[in-house]
């Protein structure tokens, strides 16, 4: 997101009119094209943004985030446009939200902003070896690091890490920080506690003894909790060992 936010200082500073394509440098670049590379300027990255804040508000600012974490392979041009409006006429974004492309960006937001929500209230965390707390999961959208602030509230005395397994990498706090770093470790090398295999099971203990088995409903349950994350829930892993 900085390098991206780094590229759209340059575009101001060259000109937006020059702009004809935005690319991440991994996707290769196009050698009929006159290009210039931009590297991540964390001082650049936050004029832009701090500059969308106090224009547009923290709205818009939080929307161009989410719909950038949504990782859609177009993104980058459109939420280009999207800045530019923004700059050109800050009340345009609210009442323009039926024109299809600020529609796209307002929906790729909402999705994020969707998952980031319901997974705050289904990871689970495990306690390592060596005492830090530990989580994994498999988003579909690059949500680790909008989920940093609200666990760095609720376990500010704790270490903990979120391992997002799809992308390597891992949002990790120290009871001081949060820094955002790539991971090569797989989960099948992680060593748990030996305490974590009791509160695991107590946990699956109080979820079993609190459930009603005349009022199961698989369906409802699916739709809180859908089944693309029960590989990384406590409850439902030994549920299905259990029934097994």
């Amino acid at each position: 997101f900085s390098g991206f936010l780094s590229v759209i200082y340059e575009a101001y500073h060259d000109g937006t009119s020059h702009v004809e394509g935005i690319e991440n440098i991994c996707a290769g670049t196009n050698i009929f094209e006159k290009e210039k590379k931009v590297d991540a300027n964390l001082t650049k990255a936050d004029k832009v943004l701090n500059g969308l804040y106090r224009k547009c508000g923290a709205r818009v600012a939080q929307t161009l985030y989410f719909a950038f974490m949504a990782e859609r392979p177009e993104r980058e041009m459109l939420l280009f446009y999207f800045i530019c409006a923004a700059f050109r006429n800050s009340h345009m974004l609210s009442y323009s939200k039926t024109d299809p492309w600020i529609g796209q960006v307002e929906n790729w937001a909402l999705q994020t902003s969707n998952e980031r929500y319901r997974m705050l209230g289904l990871l689970r965390f495990r306690e390592l070896a060596e005492g830090m707390l530990y989580a994994a999961i498999r988003p579909k959208y690059n949500i680790a690091p909008l989920m940093a602030g609200h666990f760095a509230q609720r376990l500010s005395g704790e270490e903990w890490a979120i391992h997002d397994l799809g992308r390597h990498l891992a949002v990790y706090y120290d009871k001081k920080r949060i820094i955002t770093t790539d991971v090569t470790e797989q989960e099948t090398n992680i060593k748990y506690s030996k305490s974590e295999k009791l509160f695991s099971s107590i946990w699956c203990q109080y979820y079993r003894h609190i459930s009603i088995q005349e009022r199961e409903n698989p369906n409802l349950r699916r739709s809180f909790m859908p089944e693309k994350y029960w590989p990384y829930l406590t409850e439902m892993t030994q549920l299905s060992e259990h029934h097994a």
